[in-house]
């Protein structure tokens, strides 16, 4: 079993079994199932239990479960939009984003199950708030950080944890990826 753990996480050998493909794209497919699906799963619980309600305070003057309609994108952006303009914009800014995962997640097809997993991630994330968008006309937010009324972060959802934690798994894993030495020639 640990050598197919190791096998999944390396990049592809041109070799590589049929098995060991399949395997490594199962799994891919299962995370990104799992987050579609864990991520409306915490959407509708949301919507049934804090819509209309008031905020349910998990710790005190720093997290709690607040309702909110997000029409906008990350950060509020485009909310100053009139709607006939902000939703197909924003519709297509996710088709566009949607499309270059998926061309970079097949680009990068033969790289090992952890050089993909944070890209899976991303993309679980922007598809479960596509899903939303799609079907509400907007994305459900609920988690509320914030600190003791002086700092306040917006409101967000697992969707958008899920792309915010695989973009810094991007990050790291570029910054700890070991640099090529340059070639010389010998003398």
């Amino acid at each position: 079993m640990g050598r197919y753990i190791i096998a999944i996480m390396e990049p592809f050998p041109h070799n590589r079994s049929a098995f060991h493909i399949g395997l490594h794209w199962l799994l891919l497919l299962t995370l990104l199932l799992a987050g579609c699906r864990a991520d409306q799963a915490s959407k509708r619980w949301a919507r049934l239990e804090f819509r209309d309600k008031p905020a349910l305070t998990l710790v005190p003057k720093l997290l709690e479960f607040r309702y909110a309609e997000n029409r906008a994108i990350a950060f509020s952006m485009f909310h100053t939009l009139p709607d006939k303009t902000r939703t197909p914009l924003i519709l297509a800014l996710t088709g566009f984003a949607l499309i270059a995962l998926m061309i970079l997640i097949w680009k990068l097809r033969h790289q090992g199950l952890m050089q993909l997993f944070p890209l899976s991630l991303i993309l679980a994330g922007a598809l479960g708030n596509l899903q939303d968008r799609l079907a509400h006309g907007y994305v459900v937010d609920f988690v509320h950080v914030h600190w003791q009324g002086i700092w306040s972060f917006p409101i967000f959802n697992l969707a958008d944890s899920m792309i915010t934690v695989g973009t810094a798994l991007l990050l790291v894993g570029s910054l700890l990826k070991p640099s090529k030495a340059p070639h010389t020639q010998a003398a």
